[in-house]
């Protein structure tokens, strides 16, 4: 009979913990399951408030209401961060679903290959009530070489690099600015996706940075610019006019040749079209 009483009281206990935490959910999802390295890595939370109260997330001297815990595969321990993470003031009204984006790069330095976890974790205004999201899994990887071009800026040796990656089962090009001196990533940007029709067509101009064409479906081509921090500057789709397609540099910079700008037709006026014949 003890027996019984007690395994009543455990189940008891148990039905009440599964109740304490659903009260608050937490779901941590990357954009994107694989980055470059030096890219800006996002990743979404959301923050479920299932209790029949407001709650409000504030931050306390030395105590944020949201922390993250990262760790990556083969190496033991939580990676240590570099800033703290300040959000500010959340409010959740009963029954609310809260999402946003942060950049995982501005907390830790993600500086090498290889697997991640990320977790989120909030502290409730009692202070001592804490609820955690699922881990968080992105890759960051440098992709494969298609070119480089050695400069000189900012009294830095820097390599200006095309990479090459699939991301969510896509070929894509991303840049990526690396100083040669420490082999240390400086940035690194996505460029355009990459339909493998012809070879991309990469060119820097009189300030160093790096213009790449290539196409990116069957009838649109994606014309980027990386400059020397790896960051991208500009990015137009555009549609073949007939003949010959590369960049030309000429005195007055570089330009498209055998290409015109895609202008999106207005809402409503478009026929509707496969999904390959439309831009990205």
């Amino acid at each position: 009979m003890k027996n019984a009483y007690r395994i009543l009281i455990a189940l008891f206990c148990l039905l009440l913990c599964g109740q304490a935490f659903a009260q608050v959910e937490l779901q941590l999802q990357p954009v994107r399951k694989d980055f470059i390295v030096g890219e800006d890595v996002a990743l979404r939370l959301t923050i479920v408030n299932q209790t029949d109260a407001s709650i409000s997330l504030k931050n306390t001297p030395g105590r944020p209401w949201l922390n993250f815990s990262m760790t990556k595969r083969g190496e033991s321990g939580p990676i240590s961060p570099i800033a703290t993470a300040r959000f500010p003031e959340l409010v959740l009204s009963p029954g609310s679903t809260r999402s946003f984006e942060f950049n995982l790069k501005s907390l830790y330095r993600l500086g090498t290959a290889g697997n991640y976890a990320a977790v989120a974790t909030i502290r409730m205004p009692d202070g001592q009530t804490t609820y955690s999201s699922n881990r968080g899994l992105f890759t960051l990887t440098n992709g494969g070489k298609v070119r480089e071009f050695n400069i000189q800026a900012r009294g830095q040796r820097i390599v200006m690099s095309l990479r090459l990656a699939v991301v969510n089962g896509k070929e894509c090009l991303f840049g990526q600015a690396i100083n040669k001196d420490t082999n240390q990533v400086i940035g690194a940007c996505y460029l355009a996706e990459y339909l493998n029709f012809m070879k991309p067509s990469v060119l820097l101009d009189g300030a160093q940075n790096m213009h790449v064409l290539c196409q990116s479906s069957p009838k649109f081509f994606t014309y980027s610019v990386m400059n020397t921090h790896g960051k991208r500057s500009s990015a137009k789709l555009y549609q073949r006019t007939g003949g010959l397609v590369d960049l030309v540099s000429t005195g007055k910079g570089i330009i498209t040749v055998g290409l015109t700008p895609y202008i999106a037709p207005k809402p409503g006026s478009e026929k509707t079209r496969k999904a390959s014949e439309r831009p990205f």
